[in-house]
């Protein structure tokens, strides 16, 4: 599954209250835990367009190519 998140300032203060993890970091999904157990929600939206993990340098070229393509048929689609 290929996700983002975005979040209220609240993300912030849920992070200052979790404990580093086994591996010594702080895990944002502890954080996420954090704002459940304290009545806030969460949704998800279904994207029904194109992804692309941009974890590396080819990635990244690939999204921007497809930004460009989107960017170029938008104009089209306007005229």
């Amino acid at each position: 599954m290929t996700g983002f998140y975005t979040f209220t300032p609240a993300i912030f203060h849920a992070c200052h209250l979790v404990q580093p993890s086994d591996r010594s970091e702080y895990e944002l999904s502890n954080a996420i835990d954090v704002l459940l157990e304290s009545g806030r929600t969460i949704d998800a939206l279904r994207l029904d367009r194109w992804r692309v993990d941009v974890g590396y340098p080819e990635d990244r070229d690939c999204a921007e190519e497809l930004l460009a393509g989107e960017a170029v048929a938008g104009e089209v689609a306007d005229d």
